[in-house]
């Protein structure tokens, strides 16, 4: 009967491997072959097993089943994560270490463990399931690629790593497929540092026959070994492992209790525990751990974490806003190596420290750091200078020290104490020798919807609020460091017009926290059409706020069609031309004469020009200033002459200007300029003047 049962069971086999595309292989069944022959197959079980893999990878189901373990089927999945915790316990991982996965197959081990910011090396015989993996790590943005994951074939004999290179090495459900065991043994030894560990999680005697290892030997040769504990134990410790430990745990589902029977066996009746039921699910599946030499415990995988930190003052003094330093003198109390060298994945201790109030109440944690100069052993100690930035605000607070294993945890979490230090703190450094200048603005006036006139006046109330840690210096504009507020203009698409469009000092100091409201009297945009309003702070000769971080506030504001006049003007630009005269002719006549000179004068900007014979406020007439022919000013006001009419944009006008020629003789340079009357010469807004030569006689 049992011989009819095998031969359906190879006809299954047969069939199921026509319906797969695959020829029948030999059968792969470790139990019929001594370990020569084994060990003469090896390149025949790597090519098998590669041919399976490039199988799964074109296969849609099989590809996503792979790439989705352990969470491939609700079937298996359970006794996967069930044996997953505890061959992750066994492994007794810390960050940045580095861990060989051996027979890594799709990479799903090493994703997990990686995702526990350790340093991966995937190795497997088969390529194909190594550029899985590759893809499955670059899908999946929780992995940490800045660790650099590794994944390398294995060509059936050594291990292409570096002696004593890694912390650990895993093989998970993968070691029964090693035709030459004593040789990869060897191989685990040497690349494992000492201290590390290997971690096995393997089937145990009896896979080889069951009906899903059969398929996989019938069908694609893969090799399916038996691991009898005895034996694989005594390998390991040949190969030289200083110890050999297991895990006595047995399959998840092996043993369950009534709630009667539990409760009575934790009572102490231990008549109700079957334990020939745990007994036999061991003998199936075994977690083992190959020691290399005595494991050493370093901040990367902490033990125990104590510290007595000691710091050399009591009281601390400085001002809001400046670096305070403060000597510490710190232990290692604790059982653990502390690692000093920064490293982006954590596991290096630090000093760190938390902010409180004078009452004891957090307000900050973790707001500074000092770096150890140099590992420190169970016992020792040193000294180090901890800066601490001083609050912006002025009063009495509370440093509450204590070390910090990165990205690991506090040691005060793990009952260490922590150390206290009074800190006061006095004074505001200011805007004249800045630490960090930052202001947040709002505009609390009404602001105009409506275009506005080239030229007019905005005026609205801004809210300055001082959020950095350094007063604002009050002052004169030409003073260093004093504070104003300051607007640049931009046009619709953000190009610069005037950077310094407008500016108003402030009326008084502030501190950090203080606030300030404003009434200010902005410049409306010269031209027609949008506009922006940037609004930021400057401390004068120092920098403005926005290069240090600060925020800004943008306003939209437009230009209207309208035509400004003189009284409130916007672009004020002149063209002046002599037209009676060759060009770089110079005027001449007898000192105190009068000379004649015809003009042309063209409106080329945006503004009416108003005139009067009187030369009132906000009309327009011609100004000169007469200066030496090497430019030093000899009377800066020396005529006026009114216009003839008034002016619109783009109209041209000519007259005779009667000039008064100088008391003494000799060459003068004048220059010819359009003054808006106690409002502004033109030249000072950007309008070009004539210069003309006078040879008095």
């Amino acid at each position: 009967m049992g011989r009819l049962h095998t031969a359906a069971r190879h006809l299954r086999l047969a069939a199921r491997a026509l319906k797969h595309g695959v020829p029948t292989a030999a059968s792969a069944d470790a139990s019929r072959y001594t370990d020569a022959e084994l060990l003469g197959r090896a390149d025949e079980f790597n090519r098998n097993a590669e041919r399976h893999w490039r199988k799964i990878a074109t296969e849609p189901s099989g590809r996503a089943h792979v790439l989705n373990k352990p969470l491939s089927t609700v079937r298996d999945t359970p006794d996967i994560l069930y044996r997953l915790g505890l061959v992750l316990q066994a492994l007794d991982l810390g960050v940045g270490m580095t861990v060989l996965d051996f027979g890594a197959g799709s990479c799903w081990l090493s994703s997990m463990i990686n995702r526990l910011r350790c340093r991966t090396i995937s190795m497997d015989v088969s390529p194909t399931a190594l550029a899985l993996g590759e893809e499955l790590f670059q899908t999946d943005p929780r992995h940490h690629m800045e660790l650099g994951p590794r994944f390398i074939p294995y060509g059936g004999h050594a291990l292409l790593v570096e002696d004593a290179s890694v912390d650990r090495v895993v093989c998970f459900d993968a070691f029964h497929h090693v035709p030459n065991q004593d040789e990869v043994l060897a191989e685990f030894l040497r690349v494992l540092k000492p201290g590390g560990r290997l971690v096995m999680a393997e089937p145990g005697p009896g896979h080889s026959h069951a009906d899903s290892s059969v398929f996989e030997t019938e069908v694609y040769g893969v090799l399916e070994n038996d691991l009898p504990l005895d034996a694989l134990v005594g390998r390991a410790r040949r190969a030289g492992f200083s110890g050999v430990d297991l895990l006595p745990y047995p399959d998840a589902s092996a043993l369950v209790l009534s709630a009667d029977q539990y409760l009575q066996f934790i009572d102490g009746d231990e008549s109700v525990f079957p334990i020939h039921r745990v007994q036999a699910s061991l003998r199936n599946f075994h977690i083992l751990m190959c020691f290399k030499g005595e494991p050493g415990r370093d901040s990367r995988n902490p033990h125990t974490l104590r510290a007595r930190i000691e710091p050399l003052a009591a009281r601390i003094t400085g001002r809001a806003g400046d670096e305070v330093g403060l000597r510490v003198r710190v232990q290692n109390a604790g059982d653990t190596l502390w690692l000093h060298e920064p490293r982006p994945e954590g596991g290096h201790v630090r000093l760190g420290a938390h902010l409180l109030s004078d009452d004891g109440s957090v307000r900050h944690l973790g707001f500074a750091r000092a770096t150890l100069p140099r590992d420190v052993p169970s016992g020792d100690s040193i000294e180090l200078d901890l800066v601490v930035p001083a609050p912006v605000r002025t009063g009495s607070y509370q440093i509450l020290l204590d070390m910090v294993d990165e990205l690991v945890t506090w040691f005060e979490q793990s009952g260490s104490p922590c150390a206290s230090v009074a800190l006061d703190v006095t004074g505001y450094r200011d805007s004249r020798d800045p630490h960090r200048l930052a202001a947040r603005i709002a505009q609390v006036g009404s602001w105009p919807d409506a275009p506005v006139a080239p030229g007019s006046v905005i005026s609205t109330r801004l809210r300055l609020e001082n959020v950095g840690d350094t007063a604002w210096h009050v002052g004169s504009a030409s003073e260093r460091g004093a504070v104003a507020v300051a607007a640049a203009l931009l046009d619709a698409k953000g190009q610069m017009l005037a950077l310094d469009h407008f500016r108003q000092p402030l009326p008084k100091r502030i501190d950090p926290g203080e606030a300030l409201e404003l009434e200010v009297s902005v410049p409306a945009p010269l031209d027609a059409g949008p506009h922006r309003l940037r609004f930021d702070l400057v401390a004068e000769g120092v920098c403005w706020f926005w290069q240090m971080g600060s925020e800004i506030l943008e306003l939209p504001v437009t230009g209207s069609n309208e035509v400004p006049d003189s009284t409130r003007p916007a672009r004020l630009r002149a063209s002046i031309e002599r037209v009676t005269a060759q060009d770089g002719a110079p005027v001449t006549g007898a000192a105190d004469s009068l000379a004649s000179v015809r003009l042309r004068i063209t409106n080329t900007g945006n503004t009416r020009w108003l005139t009067s014979p009187e030369a009132r406020a906000g009309h327009v007439g011609i100004g000169g200033r007469l200066e030496t022919t090497d430019g030093a000013v000899v009377v800066p006001d020396f005529f006026r002459i009114p216009l003839p009419h008034d002016v619109a944009p783009g109209e041209s006008i000519e007259c005779d200007a009667a000039i008064g020629l100088p008391h003494e003789a000799g060459r003068y340079r004048l220059v010819l300029d359009l003054v808006d009357e106690g409002v502004t010469w033109f030249a000072a807004a950007g309008s070009p003047p004539l210069v003309l030569t006078l040879d008095v006689e």
